[in-house]
């Protein structure tokens, strides 16, 4: 891979929303398990990332996660800031489709479908009851353990993805939190069965009622991050207070380049920018 770059910016062209070059899915829930399940239609191995602050930060800091970034085939907008960036920038609809917004759909549409999905790794006990409750009865959602691991390399992992494969899934949702989920998936990914890998973090706590969610009006206001972090202020102080605020870097960045790229082409401030 070429160098990580010094910053992160987005650009909006005729509500095209890219980052780093790369387009994001704008679309709706709906839209997107849409898109997922054509995934699985035309075979083969699909990763789908849903960056949010944390992880657009991890564009410049971490390779694995900026590969699994450039080769996904979908990049889902999970956090509401990415959202309002957009919007400052131009884009006239966009749309959030969380982890824990796409876990109960994706699975309602595939078990409709009669695709099988895994949930894999996460807690063991949180991860089976998700599942359970997912199933109702169908025998197409499973979750698979992995045991605790030294690196994305641990050979102990084979067992899982061996028993990943037997079951043949559809659709995988990877619980290891990111950036190691993706990490995993690039380092295991020549032996992983087709499907479709979704980075899903803690959906799975979400669906199994083991964590709530916060009230719809905190997740309106944006503010889902604060209740989350009162829930787990030891785990997330550091993601939250400490490296979010460097998301106002690639805010800063992503309108200095749209600024530039208007003064190149001598464009009246108040008018769009194509590039």
């Amino acid at each position: 891979m070429h160098d990580l770059p010094a910053s992160t910016v987005m650009r909006v062209d005729d509500d095209r929303v890219e980052l780093d070059g790369q387009e994001l899915f704008t679309g709706s829930l709906d839209e997107a398990v849409a898109r997922i399940v054509g995934l699985v239609a035309t075979g083969g191995r699909h990763l789908v990332v849903t960056p949010n602050v944390d992880q657009v930060l991890n564009l410049s800091t971490d390779r694995a996660y900026r590969e699994a970034f450039e080769s996904a085939s979908l990049r889902l907008i999970d956090g509401a800031p990415l959202v309002w960036l957009a919007g400052s920038l131009g884009a006239s609809s966009v749309t959030r489709c969380t982890g824990a917004d796409l876990l109960p759909v994706v699975v309602d549409t595939a078990r409709l479908a009669e695709l099988r999905v895994v949930l894999l790794g996460g807690d063991p006990a949180v991860s089976e009851r998700a599942a359970q409750l997912m199933d109702r009865g169908t025998g197409l959602v499973r979750a698979i353990g992995l045991p605790m691991l030294s690196s994305i390399e641990d050979e102990r992992a084979r067992g899982s993805v061996d028993e990943l494969a037997l079951f043949d899934p559809d659709i995988v949702f990877l619980a290891l939190g990111s950036p190691k989920q993706e990490a995993w998936y690039l380092h295991w990914r020549e032996r992983l069965p087709d499907a479709v890998y979704i980075g899903s973090g803690a959906a799975a706590d979400f669906a199994a009622g083991h964590k709530s969610r916060a009230p719809e009006l905190v997740q309106a206001g944006g503010l889902e991050w604060v209740w989350r972090l009162l829930q787990e202020p030891r785990r997330l102080a550091g993601r939250y207070l400490v490296k979010g605020p460097r998301f106002l870097k690639v805010i800063l960045d992503s309108h200095s380049s749209r600024r530039q790229v208007r003064e190149a082409q001598n464009l009246p401030r108040g008018m769009d920018v194509h590039h």
